[in-house]
């Protein structure tokens, strides 16, 4: 973070700190009126305590009388390999004075420095307009890793009638700053993996998928979770499936989450044929795969109580991109197998 904030990375861009929260929470008033999913931004001093932590750093676009016309944000949590990309706002009523080959010197300057530190930037980007994610793959050079079911609940974007009444889902997309590790990456056999192998084809990791057949037995042991991620404003979940022992939680579904989502490492061929019937039977479907630097790259299940329902809310985001409606018409299409067997 430190050397991202060593200079503004554009002409019209600088680097917030906590004088500007005011103009932040105005602009989220203008986009969002009460509605954004993170009530914190909205009280003060809300914002500074994650800019002194560390865990936000701001970048906007002012005007010459102060009003905030642009903003996004990049989160950190110490010792990952990653960084998240999110709380991009742009003012309704207003044009930014930045144009194109800005936007792109930018991003090229921001991504050139990510790269000295992580290896990916993440964001879940939303599906109630295509421009978020028309950006974030011209600019920043994401592309779809998954989705996340039913990511936001609630939220009215001021400005985006085509969105209007439709529940947000997510494109999760990723931009790789670093080459990821030459691995193998094993998928399960059958449709579910063919759909995720089409996710690592879209980076370019074709050659490193090996499939593996599932394992189907009548487990006796728990399975043993460990905590990633704990998202209080969406209620989002990340845990990792370890493995299975007898000392191991029988129910896998979280009693707090409302996205309960379940990480499975692809890194050898036994834990991806034996967890993934496990997770299967449970009511968790592969929603997409995050790439990891150090550690294996996952397979990233969401807990989906009714398929139907989900199936019928994600036919209705709206996606950019053939890729993008590729990933989620085939989603679709196995979910709704799923929801024929159950």
């Amino acid at each position: 973070m430190d050397d991202l904030r060593a200079a503004n990375p554009s002409e019209h861009t600088r680097w917030l700190a906590a004088p500007d929260e005011p103009a932040l929470r105005e602009l989220l008033h203008a986009r969002y009126a009460e509605t954004y999913s993170y009530p914190l931004l909205y009280e003060p001093g809300g914002a500074v305590q994650l800019w002194k932590d560390g865990a936000l750093l701001s970048l906007g676009e002012f005007d010459a009388r102060g009003a905030l016309l642009w903003h996004t944000g990049l989160w950190s949590k110490p010792g990952r390999d990653s960084l998240d990309s999110g709380l991009s706002v742009a003012l309704p009523s207003r044009r930014t004075l930045m144009g194109r080959a800005e936007h792109e010197a930018l991003w090229g300057s921001l991504l050139e420095r990510l790269g000295r530190w992580v290896g990916f930037l993440h964001q879940n980007t939303s599906t109630l307009h295509v421009m978020a994610q028309r950006y974030a793959s011209r600019f920043m050079r994401a592309r779809p890793m998954g989705l996340v079911v039913n990511y936001t609940r609630g939220e009215t974007v001021i400005g985006v009638e085509e969105g209007s009444g439709v529940p947000m889902q997510a494109l999760a997309m990723t931009t790789v700053l670093a080459p990821p590790p030459p691995r193998r990456r094993y998928l399960p056999e059958g449709p579910w993996g063919e759909w995720l192998a089409s996710i690592l084809a879209g980076v370019g990791l074709a050659e490193s998928v090996a499939f593996t057949p599932l394992e189907r037995r009548a487990w006796r042991q728990g399975a043993v979770l460990r905590p990633l991620d704990w998202n209080a404003s969406l209620r989002l979940e990340r845990r990792g499936l370890v493995g299975f022992s007898a000392e191991g939680t029988p129910a896998l579904t979280s009693e707090r989450a409302r996205v309960d989502l379940i990480h499975l490492p692809m890194g050898e061929p036994q834990r991806v044929a034996e967890g993934t019937p496990v997770l299967l039977a449970a009511g968790f479907l592969p929603t997409g795969i995050r790439l990891h630097q150090r550690e294996p790259d996952e397979l990233v299940f969401q807990y989906v109580a009714d398929p139907r329902a989900a199936c019928e809310v994600v036919s209705r985001a709206r996606l950019d991109g053939a890729r993008a409606r590729e990933l989620f018409a085939g989603w679709r299409e196995r979910c709704a197998r799923t929801s024929w067997t159950r």
